[in-house]
């Protein structure tokens, strides 16, 4: 019975454990997310000859 509630605790622990390190890790993945968003004026492409050729293939 005792190694019962060893293995159970054990289990417990290991769940609080991952609990904790994937909120962590979305936590950190918000404030990434929100300090990109922030720095909006980044240009994501240049609209050069060569892409408005690709893009006028693409569309026709």
């Amino acid at each position: 019975m005792n190694s019962k509630r060893s293995s159970r605790r054990e289990f417990l622990k290991l769940g609080a454990i991952t609990t904790v390190g994937v909120m962590a890790t979305l936590k950190g993945k918000k404030v990434i997310a929100k300090e990109l968003q922030e720095n909006s004026s980044e240009i994501l492409y240049r609209e050069t000859e060569h892409f408005k050729k690709y893009y006028e293939s693409l569309r026709s």
